[in-house]
């Protein structure tokens, strides 16, 4: 067959077309590449000129470039970064890290660093910028290693773009930190040359963060301004020639910012008007220029469509309008502001309710949704926009005077300072660190494995050795480890002697038989039956109770053939071991015993410590809900002062929508002190007194207040003041004066007179309570002293003339009954309280005079004279802002501490001040504190300053103080400098709010900075330094083991050839008397020494024995030896190192062993043996018996003294807990008990003014006559301010009680609160009729918390959900969300609103019911609400939360949340 061959002509065109093909794929690849660079070009010159433009093209680049890596990723750089700017940070992420997949360009991948960096600078995800800050500079430097290699232009000009990029991007991160160093001298890494001119935007960028962000540097205030302005002007006449609109805009907005400041503009008219000229060539005023370049930059930005810099521009907008004193327009303009944040959050993220908004306030708001934007997973914000937002609010409600509104916005700012700190740069150096330790670790765990393989094959080697001497010593080895494991058989912890036999017998029985050679070998408790297999031969032998002296039981052996003397011999060695094992096991017993009953008295304290701890919840949560009276009371005082003013009160509908207002508040108020009452109904605890020394007139100031209800009843209310002080509870005596005064008032007819004073003996004050009323008979004031309770009604009743009067005023009684109960709790008290006494003087027909005696009180002073500090410290420091009418305080003289100690009072003044809302005396108060600042710096840091100033411009002093290293009580200062804030805010100052508040924000950012990261981080980098070491050690070691064992094991070998009865004798001699009773190591130590000295002469020749027994009570060695010498000092000091080295030491004859024993697998030492030979020459055989006998001192030592002397300790504190725990229950108790009674009082105290409030407004609002109205305006007026003191009074008493913390902070598993629930659940639903199923849903982490509390919570949710009988299921899910733990219970029985949950954890007296136990229930979820307070104030980590919410598939679900355990 022929084969078929290609012609020529054929081959020659066949190439020809595959050729043609090849040529025309790669023509085609090239103008693909073409064309994706030029829109990804276009896209980069349209990033500040039009997005939609620049998206376009980015998108079109990305879909063309599927076959060119570094096109693609240019293309996703272009998509970050127009979605950056879109405010889609997601989005923008998503783009960005997408890059590192699609291409390994360095210049590309560099530039998705530096974008990344844009997000979490603007997102203030600290950790995150650092570590892709770090990124980009490593791939700087590889950039730079292989400089050379790059040629494209293309890649030369994105290589200049991510240069001055990052540096922008660096500046603006330093700069919102307000780390000015860090900025400048990132921004003048920037070199300003023909390749940054030659990029338009970088350049424009570069000049409008020189004019803008405070970088520019000159020698005066004056120069900074010219030169940002001219940087600004150049920016803007730029753009605009070039189509810049982003940078026109942001230019514009910054010449706005310049110019509001009416001192800018005065300086560059002054300087140079011609800069004015040229930008106000309608020659507009300050006024509108400002306002024109505004509202300009505001219309470009909207065109643009960067929603950050048109919220940025509205508040500049506000700015301009603060300044100008129209603050309407200004609080209008940041509201638009602050939508934008709103409509960016609903954008990108949705609403998950109807409170997932920001607003400007709201009012009682506990939960602060901008953290919870923060710090919620997957939710990318922008803090800084918001907190500038959130600042300016503040000013502006503070020029408008709406203070609650002010401090709301206020406490916002500073929050989201708190959660913005920089302190995150380590993390990453700490990954890489910790990186680098697993790598060490691994290699550690290597070698140490090796040195393990060499010990295993060395042991086996040793093996092989030793079974040429196995037969010899097999037996013997047995019976020495039988006598040891004997010892160590029974645990510390047994409780009768049936346990300790048995221990014995599990322990070591098999081995005895196997060793005797016998059948049968039992330690047999008393009447105990044998069970004995048949045998010829049997022993037994008595085990003796060394404290009564009878047997308590036997050892008992049994064999079928005959036992020999040799076996014989080994039984009577392991004899004396069990009966001394025996013998230590009784004294474990009777010290178990012991501790035991200690543990059960501890468990009933705890018992009362569980149940007392949640009552003081119910407290608190019902404490809570009187102060939220507050509020109240403090509008019904703002309204009822706005009716005061003409304007208002002229307007009859708008006085009517004022009283109607005010009668609603008064209604909300009595719905409140219904539930207090329902409460303390609840619970009637007997009284308690918190005892403290007071001046009477603070007392008498409150009642002199309330002189207008006597004055409407045409009563002459006369108060005498006096300077005495009494030993009392204060707001028990508070309520005692109130008691006999309104007393008084009710009964003493009009035109009366009463008289409220007090009188001092040399033991006691009397205060007093007088009146020209009809009087008492002296059988009604019988009645009402001697009786414990009494029929009111019928006092009096027998000798007025007006008996239906007096039958409408009668009370209940209830007001004196206390006070008597009051004093009788006094004179139970205390023997000091023994003066105390409740009486009454009353004549019919001439008044009355009900008084009690209280024991006389002493307050403590302490004065200095600040004019005299002044002139002994003061001369040549410099004092800034002297202000006049300084106010004395009185003062602790200490060295150092002495300035820092005043100041610290003054700046408690200013709190006080702002607090009572006299802002003027804060900023007084405020100066003073400063000065001693001042003076406390000039006399331990520099005469010359610089000194803090209250007022001014530039850099803080205290910053360059901290910079300095200055030691100063900085966190006072930082209160200083906000509580100074606060009152320039108040004051309407704003100038010098900015300045003080700058100060609080920069010192704030440097002091909180957390410092241990950077400590953790040089540990670790210490610890893997450690780790090389011991790795080289570890090889070293490898070595030494072989070539060591061959040394070692020679003498290892000896150690079992001595003789056998020499070894037993000594034992047995030691094993004779117990020392177990015995707690003083003195007396072991003498006693061992006395018993053993023979038989080790005997065997050794010895001229002396010492032993040393490590006391762990008082951390040192007891000593004892037979016989003195001169060379006592000399073997003790030796025995000491011996026993700190744990080694064995010999010189000049002296002989010493360390006394260890393994405990658990570790080698513990308890003393030293030490002996001194009779002979010079020492045989080795002498010190192997050495050794041994050494271990079985070792043994007696450690079973005498260490572990009864445990035991001992272990008793010890137990007792101690006991104490701990009974005194915690003590406090509990104490502090309910003070609580109850501080409740109670405020009850019975403010029932009465909210219902005359009501009544008033009532008949004011039903009135026509105008002057009869204005009259019961007043009266309201004067009885709300008295209401308020008298409630401020008691609840500051109640508050005080809570200074004492009961919270017990602790790591618990979600596993325990799981069951408890479920536990609970099942006890509560046991008689239940309907149906209920309680499943629960839990993920396995640890909390931290209070475990009472959280068990408390889960009971309260329970009872809460089955007050509804209906079948149904409740879920309970725990699980993790973020650094928290959070809980779900849902309830799919009933639909609730969300208006309707939003108001299940405020107080409502309609929910308030009795439960079957009669118990009052209603109140669970403000119980909750108490305990989620207490965890986001106690445990460490704020954040906690407490809500409700619509479950997904009906029902409704309350949840809340708690930190985890080991987040910070």
């Amino acid at each position: 067959m022929r084969r078929k061959y290609f012609s020529p002509p054929v081959l020659l065109m066949l190439f020809i077309t595959l050729s043609t093909f090849f040529s025309c794929n790669r023509d085609s690849q090239v103008k693909e590449r073409a064309m994706v660079d030029s829109l990804n070009n276009y896209s980069y010159r349209m990033h500040y000129k039009n997005l939609n433009l620049s998206l376009k093209a980015a998108s079109d680049a990305y879909k063309l470039s599927t076959n060119y890596p570094s096109g693609r990723a240019e293309a996703l750089n272009n998509l970050g970064f127009v979605n950056f700017m879109r405010m889609d940070f997601e989005k923008s992420e998503q783009f960005l890290k997408q890059v590192y997949n699609e291409s390994n360009n360095e210049i590309e991948n560099l530039i998705a660093d530096i974008n990344l960096m844009k997000i979490y600078q603007r997102t203030a995800l600290n950790k995150d910028f650092y570590d892709y800050r770090n990124s980009a500079l490593r791939r700087f430097k590889r950039i730079d290693d292989d400089i050379k290699t790059i040629t494209s232009q293309h890649d030369i000009d994105r290589l200049n773009y991510a240069r001055s990029e990052f540096y922008i991007t660096s500046s603006i991160y330093y700069y919102y930190l307000q780390q000015d160093e860090l900025s400048v001298e990132s921004i003048n890494e920037i070199k300003v040359d023909y390749t940054l001119a030659s990029d338009t935007a970088q350049y424009l960028y570069y000049y409008y963060m020189i004019g803008s962000g405070g970088l520019y540097q000159a020698s005066s205030y004056d120069d900074i301004v010219i030169g940002e302005f001219n940087y600004l002007i150049d920016c803007l006449k730029l753009s605009k020639d070039n189509g810049y609109i982003y940078f026109e805009a942001n230019s514009s907005q910054a010449i706005a910012e310049l110019l509001k400041d009416k001192k800018n503009y005065n300086i560059i008219m002054r300087r140079d008007p011609g800069l004015i000229r040229m930008i106000n060539r309608d020659s507009l005023s300050w006024q509108d220029l400002t306002l024109q370049f505004a509202n300009q930059a505001l219309k470009m930005f909207k065109k643009y469509g960067d929603w950050y810099q048109i919220s940025g521009t509205y508040r500049t907008l506000a700015s301009y309008y603060n300044e100008l004193g129209e603050y309407d327009k200004g609080l209008e303009n940041l509201s638009v502001a602050l939508d934008y944040v709103n409509m960016h959050h609903q954008k990108y993220y949705g609403l998950k309710d109807s409170t997932d908004h920001l607003s400007t306030f709201i009012p009682m708001d506990t939960i602060t949704t901008e953290l919870e934007w923060i710090n919620k997973q997957g939710i990318k914000t922008v803090p800084e926009w918001i907190a500038r937002l959130r600042e300016q609010l503040s000013v502006t409600y503070a020029a408008i005077g709406m203070k609650p509104e002010s401090d709301y916005n206020r406490n916002i700012y500073l929050d989201i300072l708190d959660y913005t700190r920089q302190d995150k740069e380590l993390e990453s150096r700490y990954k890489l660190l910790e990186y680098e330790s697993e790598l060490l670790t691994g290699m550690l765990i290597i070698v140490v494995l090796g040195i393990i393989f060499i010990i295993i094959l060395l042991y086996l080697i040793s093996r092989r050795w030793k079974k040429k001497n196995a037969i010899y010593i097999d037996k013997l080895k047995k019976t020495i480890d039988v006598c040891r494991k004997i010892t160590a058989s029974v645990p510390s912890d047994i409780s009768d002697y049936e346990g300790i036999l048995s221990c014995i017998n599990s322990s070591v029985g098999d081995e005895i038989k196997e060793i005797i050679g016998c059948d049968y070998f039992r330690l047999l408790i008393k009447d105990e039956e044998k069970d004995v297999p048949v045998s010829d031969i049997s022993l037994s032998y008595p085990i003796i109770d060394s404290d009564s002296n009878e047997a308590i039981g036997e050892v008992y052996i049994a064999s079928k053939k005959k036992i020999n003397k040799e076996d014989k011999s080994l039984i009577n060695i392991v004899l004396p071991y069990i009966f001394w094992t025996i013998d230590n096991g009784s004294t474990f017993i009777s010290l178990g015993d012991e501790r035991m009953r200690l543990e059960k008295e501890k468990y009933v304290y705890q018992q009362h410590i569980i149940e007392n701890k949640r009552q003081n919840i119910v407290k608190k949560a019902s404490l809570f809900v009187v102060t939220g009276i507050t509020p109240f009371i403090d509008r019904i005082i703002n309204e009822s002062g706005k009716l005061l003013q003409p304007s208002v009160y002229d307007n009859s509908s708008v006085r009517r929508e004022k009283l109607q207002y005010i009668d609603e508040l008064i209604t909300k108020i009595n719905d409140y002190n219904d539930i207090i009452a329902a409460w303390i109904k609840m619970r009637q605890g007997t009284l308690s007194l918190n005892i403290e020394n007071f001046e009477l007139s603070s007392l008498f100031d409150v009642v002199e207040k309330g002189r207008r209800t006597f004055e409407l009843r045409k009563q002459t209310l006369e108060v005498t003041q006096n300077d005495f002080v009494v030993k009392a509870d204060k707001a028990l005596t508070l309520f005692m004066i109130n008691t006999l005064a309104e007393n008084a008032r009710k009964y003493t007819p009009a035109n009366g007179k009463i008289s409220l004073y007090a009188t001092q003996t040399e033991d006691y004050v009397e205060i007093s309570v007088e009146d020209n009323g009809p009087g008492i008979s002296k059988e009604d004031v019988s009645q009402i002293l001697d009786e414990k309770i009494y029929d009111s009604s019928n006092i009096g009743m027998s000798t007025s003339a007006d008996k239906e009067g007096l039958k409408q005023n009668k009370g209940s009684g209830f007001g004196l009954m206390n006070c008597k109960g009051i004093i009788e709790k006094y004179k139970k008290t205390n023997e000091i309280f023994r003066v105390c006494k409740f009486d009454i003087d009353s004549t019919l027909g001439k008044g009355s005079r009900f008084y009690f005696r209280l024991p006389k009180g002493i307050l403590k002073k302490f004065t200095m004279i600040l004019l005299l500090v002044s002139f002994c410290y003061g001369c040549g420091v410099k004092r800034p802002d002297k202000i006049s009418n300084r106010k004395v305080i009185e003062a602790k003289s200490e060295k150092y501490d002495s300035l820092l100690y005043i100041a610290n009072q003054y700046a408690y003044k200013v709190y006080n001040s702002n607090v009572n809302r006299y802002y003027s005396d804060a900023v007084l108060y405020a100066d003073s504190a400063l000065y001693y600042l001042n003076e406390h710096y000039s006399r331990y840091g520099s005469p010359k300053g610089p000194f803090m100033r209250i007022t001014g411009q530039g850099v803080p002093s205290e910053l360059k103080w901290l910079e300095k290293g200055f030691d100063t009580d900085y966190y006072a200062v930082l209160d200083l400098r906000n509580e100074i804030a606060v009152a320039f805010l108040a004051l309407g100052e704003i100038d010098n709010y900015n300045y003080n508040n700058n100060a609080y924000t920069s010192l704030y950012r440097q002091i909180s900075k957390d410092s241990s990261l950077e400590q953790y981080c040089n540990r670790m980098q210490i610890s893997s330094n450690n780790k090389i070491i011991a790795m080289i050690l570890c090889v070293v070691l490898l070595f030494i083991l072989i070539i060591g064992y061959y040394v070692l094991y020679s003498r290892h070998m000896l150690m079992y050839r001595y003789n056998l009865e020499q070894i037993l004798e000594i034992n047995k001699k030691l094993f004779t008397s117990s020392f177990l009773r015995m707690r003083n190591p003195d007396e072991v130590t003498t006693k061992i020494t006395d018993d053993i000295f023979d038989e080790m002469n005997e065997l050794i020749p010895i001229s002396l024995l010492g032993l040393a027994v490590y006391n762990e009570e008082e951390k040192k060695l007891v000593f004892s030896q037979n016989v003195q010498s001169s060379d006592d000092m000399e073997l003790l000091s030796m025995m000491k190192k011996s026993f700190d080295e744990e080694v064995k030491m010999e010189d000049e004859g002296y002989k010493c062993m360390p006394l260890l024993i393994e405990v658990l697998d570790k080698k513990l030492c308890v003393g030293v043996l030490a002996i001194k030979g009779a002979l010079s020459v020492s045989k080795e055989d002498e010190n192997l018996m050495l050794e041994i006998v050494a271990g079985y001192v070792a043994i007696v030592v450690y079973n005498a003294v260490v572990i009864v002397e445990k035991k001992h300790r272990d008793i010890e504190n137990a007792q101690d807990d006991f104490r701990r725990a009974k005194h915690e229950e003590n406090l509990l108790h104490v502090q309910n008990m003070v609580l109850d009674n501080c409740l109670s009082t405020i009850k019975h105290e403010t029932i009465y003014y909210p219902n005359k409030i009501k009544q008033i407004v009532l008949k004011s609002s039903s009135e026509d006559d105008n002057e009869g109205q204005l009259e019961q305006i007043k009266t309201i007026n004067e009885l709300i301010v008295y209401y308020k003191d008298v409630f401020t009074i008691l609840t500051g008493c109640a508050l005080r009680q809570l200074a004492d913390v009961t919270f017990k902070r602790s790591e618990i598993e979600s596993s325990m609160l799981e069951n408890h629930a479920l536990k609970y659940f099942k006890y509560v639903t046991k008689k239940l009729s309907c149906n209920i199923d309680l499943s629960v849903d839990s993920q396995d982490i640890s909390i931290l918390g209070d475990e009472i509390q959280l068990k408390f919570m889960l009971e309260n949710l329970i009872s809460n959900a089955l007050y509804l009988k209906r079948d149904g299921k409740l879920k309970l899910s725990i699980y993790r969300e973020g650094d928290f733990a959070r809980f779900d219970f849902t309830d799919d029985r009933e639909e609730k609103s969300q208006d309707e949950l939003n108001q299940l954890f405020y107080p409502d007296s309609l929910g308030l019911r009795i439960d079957e136990s009669g118990i009052m229930a209603g109140t669970e979820l403000l119980i909750c609400k108490q305990i989620i307070r207490d965890h986001d104030q106690y445990t460490g980590r704020r954040g906690c939360r407490i809500n409700a919410s619509v479950a997904e598939n009906g029902g409704y679900t309350i949840w809340f949340t708690v930190p985890l355990k080991g987040n910070r």
